[in-house]
């Protein structure tokens, strides 16, 4: 029976009532064995895909769309998509092999404003009714969870939307110059329509709930220009620029000074917030937005006040992951792995970037697996344990370390692009960390600001690695009216493939998911062994206790490419044979139905090592065990 939840939103956070409503899912053991999906709701779906075409990638012209500017302009607008259509996609992210989804925000947003990602929260009480109710919510929570799938929402207590004007020389100005102090004037409230109005009438008005009406709640010091410390600051010093300035037009909470009383009493209305969506929704984790821009203290009070409520209502595990751009010091700063802080970070900036020259042959892989240290060197544990405090990502929604705004996919024209965007994934599934999926990637979409036109309009090229999926007028590849949920995909095929290697419920998977992560050396025509460089194919190894299992990865997007793999003489003894798990070279059929009984010979090598032969296709991967 559906768990049925109050139709209106609370007007004020101390009216807000946090008993649960219906069941209470429990946590996963270890958020290690999840592959994360992350979507945006206006770009994922509105559920009415059977009444469109699918796009055909073997003839994309047919609907790429013939207005141009309609397609770049609807890249900033609102596209339609829901919560329920979310849920319509469950089944086809389960088969992807998806167990949680990460949703970004679905907070009410102004209505004047087209901030359809969700990160310009209006009333932090409320769902925005483009994309649904509160009832829709638990819905989808509610059937993921009868799909075993667990359910991460996006939230910002950093700031709220652009909701209120400064005043400059008389005037309203919705954002001004960072200054320290003192604060910039309060220039009046934004009303339904956009306009500067002296009070709040209607809950369209301002911000909601009343207590964030406080206008002594906001910095008031305007926009960032210094994202990042300076060389003389301390970067943990909660008084910096990018702590206490404005995110671009989103207004500041001032969260700067813990001995404040108000700075309490704003944290702890925003802390009750979150566990009233907890108790209505029933979810199992946050994505917590900007967080490198709450000063740590705020952070750490933030998370307790959440994971002990989660606790309290049996929630063991309640996942809160953290956006920290910045330098690794920083990111360090903020996980707790006594549970006083985030319990894990995103691998935003450099690792996404080091990752795709690995897969694409342009960097070296030590590079990639010099990230994961071990051996005592780090405060985050072994090269087993760190797996359980970052979050692998090949694309998101921002990409702000890339060259430019582009998906993986983007400006790669090479014949095994399927199976190369794939195997990126395929890194991601089986070294150390929780692998998320950005939405397209299984669909391979490609989006690159070069599709803009700067004689339609300017900046935001956010936009174009945002495209619909569901058949808007912002379609992937500049397509309209067709949607891209086909999972006889070449690259959905073959994650899908990977990912149900990976959930095995057995050593294999086990291994895949926790064990320790070795670089191995290769051999290439009888060379003597090394680590590969660019483009050369590259191996790597999970150990948990005493199973093995063996990742293989060419390169080279151009070129086949074989070479004799270092295997664990112990585990892998010569004249033995080590079974195929995993080929990407695999047809349709046997991707969905995997051979058997096909294994490789243990070798010994020249050196005395042991070792096995493998061959792969242009951007082929394999794994074996």
């Amino acid at each position: 029976m559906a768990v049925v939840i109050e139709r209106d939103a609370p007007q004020e956070v101390s009216s807000v009532d946090i008993k649960p409503r219906g069941r209470i899912y429990p946590s996963p053991a270890t958020w290690r064995d999840q592959i994360l999906y992350f979507l945006l709701p206006d770009r994922f779906s509105d559920g009415g895909e059977g009444h469109r075409p699918l796009f055909d990638r073997t003839n994309p012209d047919v609907f790429k769309t013939r207005d141009k500017r309609s397609w770049m302009e609807g890249g900033r607008r609102f596209q339609g998509g829901t919560i329920t259509g979310i849920e319509s996609k469950l089944d086809y992210l389960k088969g992807l092999g998806v167990t949680t989804l990460w949703i970004g925000p679905i907070w009410r947003q102004r209505p004047d404003l087209e901030t359809y990602h969700g990160y310009g929260i209006q009333n932090f009480l409320d769902i925005d009714p483009r994309f649904g109710t509160r009832q829709d919510l638990r819905d989808l929570v509610d059937a993921a969870h009868d799909r075993d799938m667990y359910v991460i929402l996006d939230i910002i207590y950093n700031h709220t939307g652009n909701n209120w004007f400064y005043k400059s020389n008389g005037y309203p100005v919705a954002d001004i110059d960072y200054r320290f102090e003192p604060p910039y004037p309060f220039g009046g409230w934004r009303s339904r329509q956009g306009e500067c109005i002296d009070s709040i009438s209607t809950l369209d008005d301002g911000v909601w709930p009343r207590e964030f009406q406080n206008r002594d709640w906001y910095t008031r010091a305007g926009r960032i220009n210094h994202w990042d410390p300076q060389p003389w600051e301390d970067p943990m010093n909660p008084n910096n620029e990018f702590r206490r300035g404005d995110f671009f037009d989103l207004k500041d909470l001032d969260l700067s000074d813990w001995d404040s009383g108000k700075n309490r009493e704003i944290l702890n209305a925003i802390s009750r917030a979150y566990q009233y969506w907890i108790a209505l929704s029933d979810c199992d984790g946050f994505r917590i937005d900007t967080l490198k821009h709450v000063p740590l203290e705020a952070s750490r009070k933030f998370c307790g006040a959440i994971h002990e409520y989660a606790e309290s209502i049996g929630k063991e595990n309640f996942l809160l992951l953290g956006e920290v751009a910045g330098s690794g010091e920083m990111v360090h700063n903020y996980l707790g792995i006594f549970g006083q802080n985030i319990d894990a970070a995103l691998d935003i900036g450099v690792p996404p970037n080091i990752l795709a020259a690995m897969v694409k042959g342009f960097g070296d892989p030590a590079g990639f697996f010099n990230q994961f240290r071990g051996g005592g060197q780090d405060i985050l544990g072994s090269h087993r344990e760190l797996g359980r405090y970052h979050v692998s990502i090949l694309d998101d929604h921002d990409m702000v370390t890339r060259n430019g705004k582009h998906r993986f996919a983007a400006n790669a024209p090479i014949p095994g692009i399927y199976q190369q965007v794939a195997h990126a994934v395929g890194v991601q599934l089986t070294t150390l960390g929780i692998p998320c999926i950005y939405y397209g990637t299984e669909q391979a979409f490609d989006g690159t600001q070069n599709r803009h036109d700067p004689s339609v309009d300017s900046g935001f090229e956010d936009r174009y690695i945002r495209e619909s999926m569901f058949g808007g007028t912002f379609g992937a590849f500049e397509t309209s009216g067709c949607h891209f949920f086909n999972p006889d995909h070449p690259t959905y095929l073959r994650i899908a493939a990977l990912s149900r290697v990976r959930g095995r419920n057995d050593l294999i998977g086990r291994t895949l998911r926790r064990g320790r992560q070795y670089f191995r050396q290769t051999s290439v025509q009888g060379r003597p062994f090394s680590f590969p460089g660019g483009g050369e194919l590259v191996a790597w190894s999970r150990i948990l206790l005493n199973q093995e299992v063996i990742i293989a990865l060419n390169t080279n997007g151009i070129q086949s490419r074989g070479a004799d793999i270092t295997v664990d003489s112990s585990l892998h003894p010569v004249n033995s044979a080590v079974s195929v798990f995993y080929r990407g070279d695999w047809s349709d059929a046997e991707l969905k139905n995997p051979p058997t009984g096909r294994t490789i010979p243990v070798q010994s090598a020249q050196d005395g090592r042991a070792s096995i032969r493998i061959d792969l296709p242009p951007a082929g991967m394999a794994v074996l065990g």
